[in-house]
C-alpha cells in the first residue's frame, strides 16, 4: 500500500506496468456525471516505483472531463479495496477534453492493483455512437485507446 515505505524511485519504471481501461464510459448528454474507469498492474513481481509522472487522458468524441477523479488500492485476486478511496482534481485543457495530473502508481507487488475513476459528462448535442479516440498516456508507457458511447438522450 501506498502508506508502507517505498521501495526507490526508478525513473522510467511506469513500462513495467500493465494500463487498461475498465469496461466503456456510457452517458447521455444532459445525463449524470459517469466513471471512465481504468486500472493499473504490474507485470513484475517486485516493487514499481516510477515517482510522481503525468498521467493525460484524452476523452473519447462527445465527452468531456468535470477534473474530479479518484484512485484506491485493490487486491487483485479478489478485487477488494485495500485503502481508502482517494480524491483529487485535475487540470483541464481542450475545452475538458483533456485532463492532467500528477501521480505516483506505486506498486509494492504484482498482487495489488490500482483502480482510477475521471468523472465525465457527454456534451451537449453530442451524436449518439462508440467512439473510439480518447487516450490515456502514463509517463512514458505505451498510451492506450480509451472508449466511450454517447447515449441518445432516451436511452439513460
Amino acid at each position: 500500500m501506498a502508506t508502507q515505505a517505498q521501495a526507490p524511485v526508478q525513473p522510467g519504471s511506469e513500462n513495467k506496468l500493465y494500463i487498461l481501461q475498465q469496461g466503456i464510459v456510457e452517458d447521455a448528454p444532459g445525463g449524470v456525471p459517469a466513471h471512465l474507469s481504468f486500472g493499473i498492474l504490474s507485470t513484475v513481481p517486485d516493487p514499481v516505483n516510477p515517482g510522481d509522472i503525468t498521467f493525460s487522458l484524452k476523452a473519447p468524441t462527445g465527452f468531456v472531463f468535470t477534473s474530479w477523479l479518484s484512485w484506491a488500492y485493490h487486491d487483485v485476486n479478489t478485487l477488494q479495496a485495500k485503502g481508502n478511496l482517494q480524491t483529487t482534481q485535475g487540470t483541464l485543457t481542450d475545452g475538458g477534453r483533456t485532463l492532467t495530473f500528477t501521480h505516483n502508481p506505486y506498486l509494492s507487488t504484482n498482487q495489488e492493483a490500482l483502480g482510477y475513476a475521471a468523472q465525465v459528462t457527454a456534451v451537449d448535442g453530442a451524436t449518439p455512437g462508440r467512439y473510439t479516440d480518447g487516450q490515456l498516456k502514463v509517463g512514458a508507457a505505451n498510451p492506450i485507446k480509451l472508449k466511450g458511447r454517447v447515449l441518445d438522450a432516451n436511452e439513460e
